[in-house]
């Protein structure tokens, strides 16, 4: 008999105690209430597939379940494209909040049970066969009598069980609205944080509402859709798996990514919150309301929703919030930057990486820079090449035609094809389907410029089989020194290829314009110096963009082995009279990964590396002061931060003195501006130069944080210090369990960078293999731990070490991390070996190696 049925499930779970997956509890310190009880909150986080960890269904059975009773696919339809209408009741005590997807529309006293239905009786609620009179089951008691309450919500629309939620516990809030512009309803808005830890009475949730009512009326008109439900909370919790959760209706998420408090913290965390909260609003149209139809595509919901709050959208977006972030430039510095990074390794994958259907081990490593942010970047590119206004039309093509359904990147294809005349199919092929990017090496003739494509590795050696893929790129030839500016758009879709253009020894071209390309272009090199000259001028014709591409791919060329890295300290020499704070911030990063590669080599050689960056961060901050003034504008205000910071990297005395007097001013309550943007400096390096009383006052601020930010401050500066009795009390705290789940990584991310404590962070990990392994099962955090406990090295004979430890070990849940780690290793050790005479040579030459 075919047609429709319905089907009634029960079953029995526990909560998944100690675990932050599945429906698990987040407990609070005992309150000062009079009998010094324990209290906790309830919330579930269920993608990729973990809704079926609290939909379980083992044999009825009244008493408690063992782990072994529970089986783990049953009888949830846990797949993305198994979409339903949820209608969800729960049973909670009476007093605290329930909240879920949807509205509450009712709530009524309760004896504990769910109330029966035509369909599910009241004996088979209660586990026994049968269907009797639902009368039995009624309420017979008094409001006094009552413990318990039934909550029930609206029906959800169609969508997806990995952004079903519910959560129940003591919750503070505070309310807003935004209307419609294309329904004109108003939309409640809300933001909710545990009672217990009073978040909301500090007012540190009112900048994430502000912002999420400010983005939902720009997004409904960008997109030319209504968000699809009456309300939306966003609930702050204390203990997550994930950075933040897009569930329809209630975004999740960490404390330290929607709380600010604009009394103490300062203008990065500000940006955090902002991009936090951007970013999940929009998966409330990418991912919610049109859904990937399998884990392969992935990369949909991420890199729109990053796209959106990191690039042209953020022009539309958070622009209209804070015009004075350069965020088209940012994204090219962090997001682009963050997947080259990645994709440049033997170990990454395709944006479109094949997931089958039982391998739930893959799916969990897929959350990564390629799915964020390569997505968002070969989106970036495509809009730069269709146009912008196009692409937007093409989106929201795309999302009206498969709205509360499942797509692929066919549909999005399909849908840009059409409204640009473009075959955007063939052209995107290569970029989601095949691992890697190009490098394009530029010769130049007396009549042009001979292109050529190959894939960059890290490494900088692709073997023919690795280097088959013929990607095609959308060049954006700019010619800036011509009377007339020379620019054109060229697709390049073969190996070679010549364009003709006429160029002198004075001649200024890029062929990324506005770096918007997914490549990198190897310049010759007195071409690249004249790139760099012009870069330092004053009033350079390179845009902010242009330069900050052009400084990247240098120095990453030079680390693959293209160029040599003696060059790419010579273009940062002449670079030092740049202004904008993203070059900078190119710069210290760039600095930083060579004195971390260079970590075990002569001291001598890594005290060279300082007073280099010492003659850099220097006169900047002396430029710049140690002051925020009433008259700075953020981009002064960040970059100030990044000199100061940088500058203490290098041993600068009068810097550190700064910061140990601020770091006692904070600890006695005395912040300024600049001392509430300075936070985890000031901890980091007062800690890393001081002693037992500076550790154990970082000590107090990481256990009564007045911030979720100066917990992470607190983190970095106890893993900071160059004591060694102090690093093993450190060490302590992590395997005694005094360290939360949610804070393993940023504790052992922090000893990692500590030369003096790196290696004691692997021991750790392999001393303690079996619990961590059971602890985090499951978890993306599994694979990021292993990674950063390694990944530091850079000798041949770590990374042999590391794979003779995990030879014989189950790897399938974090294969994808572990090689990638390795391989970031050995990258490192060739580039020592390769340049180590090169660095050398270059510091001797200009006085900071003796000779």
């Amino acid at each position: 008999m075919v047609g429709p049925a319905s089907l009634g499930l029960r079953w029995w779970g526990t909560f998944d105690e100690g675990s932050m997956l599945g429906y698990y509890t987040i407990p609070y310190p005992p309150q000062d209430n009079g009998d010094n009880s324990p209290e906790c909150s309830a919330v579930t986080q269920f993608q990729p597939a973990l809704a079926r960890r609290a939909f379980v269904s083992p044999a009825v059975s009244t008493q408690p379940l063992s782990e072994s009773d529970v089986p783990p696919h049953q009888p949830c339809f846990d797949q993305p494209n198994k979409k339903a209408k949820f209608s969800i009741t729960l049973i909670s005590p009476v007093g605290v909040d329930s909240l879920s997807n949807s509205l509450e529309v009712s709530r009524k006293l309760s004896n504990g049970r769910f109330a029966p239905s035509e369909l599910l009786s009241a004996d088979f609620l209660a586990g026994r066969e049968g269907v009797i009179d639902a009368s039995k089951a009624e309420n017979k008691f008094t409001a006094a009598e009552a413990e318990w309450e039934t909550v029930e919500f609206a029906e959800t629309p169609q969508m997806s069980t990995y952004i079903v939620a519910w959560a129940v516990g003591r919750f503070s809030s505070i309310s807003a609205s935004y209307t419609s512009p294309l329904t004109k309803k108003i939309i409640p808005l809300r933001i909710l944080a545990a009672t217990p830890l009073q978040h909301i009475e500090r007012g540190q949730g009112q900048l994430a509402l502000d912002t999420l009512a400010k983005v939902m009326p720009i997004y409904e008109k960008l997109f030319d859709i209504p968000y699809p439900l009456p309300k939306l909370d966003i609930l702050v919790c204390d203990a997550f798996d994930a950075g933040a959760m897009e569930n329809l209706g209630l975004i999740c998420g960490r404390a330290e990514l929607l709380l600010f408090d604009p009394a103490k913290d300062g203008v990065s965390a500000k940006f955090q919150v902002v991009a936090t909260v951007a970013h999940e609003a929009a998966h409330m149209w990418f991912g919610d309301a049109v859904t990937l139809e399998w884990w392969d595509q992935l990369w949909l919901n991420e890199g729109f929703a990053t796209l959106v709050r990191r690039s042209m959208g953020e022009v539309v977006v958070l622009d209209q919030i804070e015009p004075s972030w350069n965020v088209r430039s940012t994204f090219i510095k962090f997001r682009r930057a963050a997947a080259l990074k990645l994709d440049s390794l033997r170990s990454s994958h395709p944006v479109e990486m094949r997931c089958p259907d039982d391998a739930e081990d893959t799916i969990s490593q897929i959350f990564d820079a390629i799915s964020y942010e390569k997505g968002s970047a070969i989106l970036r590119m495509l809009s730069n090449l269709i146009g912008e206004d196009v692409f937007m039309r093409g989106v929201s093509k795309y999302l009206k035609s498969n709205l509360f359904g499942n797509t692929t990147s066919a549909s999005l294809w399909d849908a840009m094809t059409q409204v640009s005349g473009v075959n955007v199919a063939e052209l995107m092929h290569a970029w989601t389907h095949k691992v890697g990017f190009p490098v394009v090496t530029v010769g130049e003739t007396s009549d042009g410029l001979l292109l050529r494509q190959n894939r960059f590795l890290s490494t900088g050696d692709p073997t023919p089989e690795e280097d088959e893929t013929l990607w095609t790129i959308p060049l954006d030839i700019r010619v800036l020194n011509s009377a007339a500016t020379d620019s054109r758009k060229i697709l390049m879709s073969t190996r070679e290829l010549f364009v003709p253009l006429k160029v002198t020894t004075e001649s200024i071209y890029t062929l990324n314009s506005e770096t918007s390309g997914t490549f990198r272009v190897s310049y010759p090199a007195q071409r690249l110096y004249k790139l760099a000259e012009e870069s330092s001028h004053a009033k350079s014709q390179l845009s902010l963009a242009d330069r900050l591409g052009i400084l990247e791919d240098a120095i990453l060329l030079a680390e693959a082995g293209q160029t040599r890295t003696s060059s790419t300290l010579g273009l940062m020499k002449q670079l030092s009279v740049e202004g904008e704070r993203l070059i900078w911030a190119e710069i210290a990063l760039s600095l930083h990964r060579i004195s971390n590669t260079w970590w075990e080599q002569r001291q001598e050689v890594r005290n060279a590396i300082f007073a280099f960056g010492a003659s850099l961060f220097g006169p900047l901050v002396e430029r710049l002061g140690l002051k925020h003034l009433e008259t700075d504008d953020t981009e002064t205000r960040v970059l100030r931060v990044l000199a100061i910071t940088a500058a203490a990297a290098t041993e600068n005395e009068s810097v550190i003195e700064f910061l140990r007097t601020s770091f006692y001013q904070l600890a006695a309550g005395k912040v300024d501006e600049t001392t509430i943007d300075l936070v985890a400096t000031i901890v980091t390096e007062t800690v890393r130069h001081g002693g037992e009383q500076e550790y154990n006052i970082a000590l107090a601020i990481y256990n009564s944080p007045p911030t979720p930010g100066h917990q992470i401050a607190a983190i970095s500066g106890l893993t900071a210090t160059r004591s060694i009795a102090l690093l093993m009390k450190t060490a302590a705290m992590l395997q005694s369990g005094q360290v939360a789940d949610q804070n393993m990584a940023p504790f052992l991310m922090g000893l990692a960078a500590n030369p003096l404590s790196r290696r004691l962070v692997w021991q750790f990990v392999q001393g303690s293999w079996g619990g961590l392994e059971a602890k985090l099962q499951g978890s993306t955090a599994l694979g990021k731990l292993v990674q950063v406990s390694f990944e530091s090295f850079s000798s041949e004979s770590d990374a042999d070490a590391v794979e003779a430890f995990f030879q014989e070990k189950d790897t399938t849940t974090f294969d994808q991390p572990l090689q990638q780690g390795i391989e970031t290793v050995r990258a490192k050790a060739r580039w020592l070996t390769r340049d180590q005479e090169d660095v050398e040579g270059w510091l001797r030459e200009n006085n900071f190696l003796d000779s």
